[in-house]
């Protein structure tokens, strides 16, 4: 067998015919096998692989890089129908997927390296993500309600899904399920902070009544809160921040730091590493201090 250092660490093998089966075909079964044809010293080879060594390094260990020496290995060639160079081919499951010929944008690699990688766990998450960009929760709260049935500890589509039913207003049943759920699941902190700003501004009346009375009574910490509160609900996230902000620095220390604390909850609710969080964590640790 004919390796090269690099192949050993999993990252890039020569193909030989000794070798083909072990390094492509077998080693397909478990990760997908990006099979370059090249010749040594092609310039338009050459500017391939310098592609394939940056992108594929992304995808720690979830590609097989195998190369063919067209000039050593003509018998691969035949077999494998490879007509001109450079040439990809890509074996997954001991099966050829996708064939290319000559050279290849980075992106049009990068697009197709991202659909070989995605596990079937993350297109599901996808597609939910698909329905929701559409504005269909039903279809996207189906989805996660088999995902639950077949994965029954995985904590966060449980907290997804209550999210969802919050959004949907269906409450009770939002608020019976996350009271089953442990303290600590992976993404409660979401949902409890969207109940919490439903649960706030069911009873005070629509977004634009609200905005009228902010604007009204300017300086009334109460009717900015709750208009805070009614914008979160309309989704309108940054509105929401601008106007906590305003209350802070009207007064810092308002009903017991009721507007820090409030943005906090929306922190929770946009999720760790929100870039939108990010930004406002900082704009208010600036005012505080």
């Amino acid at each position: 067998m004919v390796m090269t250092s690099e192949s050993q660490s999993g990252s890039k093998v020569e193909i030989s015919v000794q070798n083909f089966q072990s390094e492509v075909v077998d080693r397909s079964q478990q990760q997908p096998v990006v099979l370059e044809f090249y010749a040594a010293g092609a310039a338009p080879s050459e500017a391939l692989s310098q592609i394939l060594e940056g992108l594929i390094a992304r995808y720690q260990g979830k590609l097989v890089w195998a190369r063919v020496d067209v000039q050593a290995n003509p018998q691969l060639v035949q077999q494998l129908g490879v007509r001109g160079l450079p040439t990809i081919k890509v074996v997954k499951e001991g099966q050829l997927v996708e064939s290319l010929e000559g050279p290849q944008e980075e992106e049009r690699l990068k697009s197709l390296f991202d659909q070989l990688t995605v596990s079937p766990a993350e297109q599901v998450r996808a597609q939910i993500a698909h329905y929701l960009s559409l504005g269909d929760r039903s279809s996207a709260m189906a989805m996660l309600k088999q995902m639950m049935t077949e994965e029954p500890s995985n904590l966060s589509l449980h907290t997804e899904y209550c999210d969802l039913l919050v959004q949907e207003g269906a409450i009770e049943e939002a608020e019976r399920l996350l009271s089953e759920l442990p303290a600590d699941a992976e993404g409660i902190g979401k949902a409890k902070s969207r109940l919490f700003f439903v649960k706030q501004v069911q009873a005070l009346g629509d977004v634009a009544s609200l905005k009228l009375l902010a604007e009204t009574h300017a300086e009334d910490q109460q009717h900015l809160y709750h208009y805070a509160c009614a914008l979160v609900v309309e989704d309108q996230i940054t509105e929401a921040l601008d106007v906590l902000l305003n209350m802070l620095r009207l007064d810092k220390t308002w009903e017991a730091d009721t507007a820090r604390n409030t943005m906090i909850q929306v922190f929770d609710l946009l999720g760790k590493g929100d870039p939108l969080a990010s930004a406002y964590r900082r704009k208010m640790f600036t005012l505080m201090h």
